[in-house]
């Protein structure tokens, strides 16, 4: 460890500052979007999962990453940070080592360091070299154009620090996401445990915090062989880093042991989709939030989803996709920002053009649009790779799930790549690569929802008027922001049809 001891310094401050004003000013580059993003990690299994997601999410801008005490020591965790920098080829992401606490390592350290990182290849030591943890999240704090999200895995220790150095820097906190429970717990979690001081700090400070966390651990679905199975077939840089630390060595043992569930993979997976969680006031505690799974399937199934990285939707006259808020219908503009926070960019422009095509914002082409790309995610392609088969009819408005299926898949009447069968009127695809078959049909109940919601819109204004459509856009963009594409379609694999 003698080479850690020799990177970790703090370079001068006027050069670190303009390394990491530069390294936020290239962000954009990286073709991320949203609220500069600090990462504290403790550097378990469960942990490295998160960050993995949060790291190849193209929602989220990670700008630094902190170690803390906890299940690995702060130094080796950094190292280990390092090691999944390079293995990703993330670069502009600074790295702080936490301090030390005095309390005695937990009986399970083990677990996270004798995970085989090695084979993640050389540390990618980051150019400003290793930082302590508290002087980092200060620097950022300083030069971050808007204020930061603190994504916090361990315990709140390096939080606590800086805040008991500088008070005066809660203020350019957006939020603490934190995989723990409230203060007031019956059953506190072991995070909150390792530094209970710490979380009493964060308390105190008047920060908005969601404690993210399962019922209890056992709720929280088991990373087992099975899912270490679904994810060797996701061809994605951070499903091969997650399946290589969990194929060999102590991984490997534990998967086998059934020991690793989905514990802190929750918060990563909660910021990219919220309606996998409920969320509810922590009484007693201003501003604390409670966030907890709604169901444990689903989160399942959004581990592997999440993990398939499509390639994005590129431009052919357009420069560059409007999503500034000032190019936006009125309406539009102030659901937008969730719409692409909960939903991500690629559903977001599959959406726009389909709506764009269609001459009209309404719910069917939306759901068509969603479960085009949805369709998508499940065989990783990129657009023009599906043949589709449409099972909407010609009828309005369920055809109108047509538009939707040719934009979000790229398959077109023009190069007969969609053939929609006239004879048919359900709320169902099936989709063909080379020679595997996947159809998708809208659940009842949210076909149910559509139904209700907009007969509801005809008894209101009597039939269907002008001011019936104008409902139907604010219903629709409703629609457009709540349904998941993970969670509404039913799904079956089929077999290719015999050859003749």
């Amino acid at each position: 460890m003698g080479w850690l001891a020799a990177r970790f310094r703090l370079t001068g401050v006027v050069a670190l500052l303009l390394a990491i004003f530069f390294m936020l000013a290239a962000v954009p580059v990286r073709a991320h979007t949203g609220p500069p993003v600090i990462v504290d990690t403790d550097m378990a299994a469960d942990d490295a999962r998160a960050l993995a997601l949060l790291l190849a999410s193209p929602h989220f801008q990670v700008v630094a990453v902190v170690t803390s005490d906890g299940v690995s020591p702060p130094d080796l965790g950094a190292t280990n940070v390092c090691r999944m920098l390079g293995f990703l080829k993330v670069d502009g992401v600074a790295v702080g080592v936490g301090r030390s606490l005095t309390a005695p390592p937990p009986p399970f350290r083990t677990n996270a360091t004798g995970l085989d990182w090695a084979q993640l290849g050389e540390p990618a030591i980051p150019l400003m070299g290793l930082q302590k943890a508290t002087s980092l999240i200060h620097l950022i704090f300083r030069v971050a154009p808007q204020r930061v999200l603190y994504v916090c895995l361990g315990p709140l220790t390096n939080l606590a620090d800086a805040l008991d150095a500088k008070p005066e820097l809660a203020d350019q906190i957006a939020a603490v996401i934190w995989a723990g429970t409230g203060t007031n717990a019956t059953q506190r979690s072991w995070n909150a445990r390792r530094d209970l001081e710490a979380m009493k700090k964060i308390a105190a400070a008047g920060l908005r915090v969601e404690a993210v966390h399962w019922p209890d651990d056992a709720t929280a679905p088991v990373f087992d062989e099975a899912l270490l199975n679904d994810l060797r077939a996701v061809d994605s840089p951070a499903a091969k880093l997650i399946v290589r630390l969990h194929s060999a060595g102590r991984g490997a043992e534990l998967v086998r042991a059934r020991h690793l569930r989905l514990w802190d993979d929750l918060v990563a997976l909660r910021l990219g989709q919220a309606s996998l969680v409920k969320t509810s006031p922590i009484n007693d505690q201003p501003d604390w939030q409670e966030v907890t799974p709604l169901n444990a399937d689903d989160v399942r199934n959004a581990l592997t989803a999440t993990l398939r990285m499509l390639p994005a939707r590129a431009t052919v006259v357009l420069a560059e996709f409007p999503t500034n808020p000032e190019r936006l219908m009125s309406d539009v503009r102030e659901i937008a920002p969730q719409i692409i926070t909960r939903h991500g960019l690629e559903e977001w422009k599959a959406t726009v053009l389909t709506s764009e095509l269609h001459r009209h914002l309404g719910t069917y082409s939306i759901v068509g649009a969603k479960m085009g790309l949805a369709a998508r995610e499940h065989f990783g392609v990129a657009l023009d790779e599906l043949r589709v088969e449409s099972h909407a009819g010609s009828k309005p408005p369920l055809s109108c799930v047509n538009d939707g299926l040719q934009v979000a898949t790229g398959a077109s009447l023009g190069r007969g790549t969609i053939t929609v069968l006239t004879n048919a009127s359900a709320c169902e695809a099936v989709f063909i690569y080379g020679d595997r078959r996947l159809r998708l049909r809208l659940k009842p109940e949210f076909a149910k929802r559509i139904a209700t919601d907009m007969a509801e819109l005809v008894k209101r204004h009597g039939g269907t008027p002008p001011a019936y459509f104008q409902d139907v856009r604010g219903v629709s963009l409703q629609h457009w922001l709540n349904f998941d594409r993970n969670t509404m379609f039913e799904e079956t694999t089929e077999a290719a049809p015999a050859k003749p």
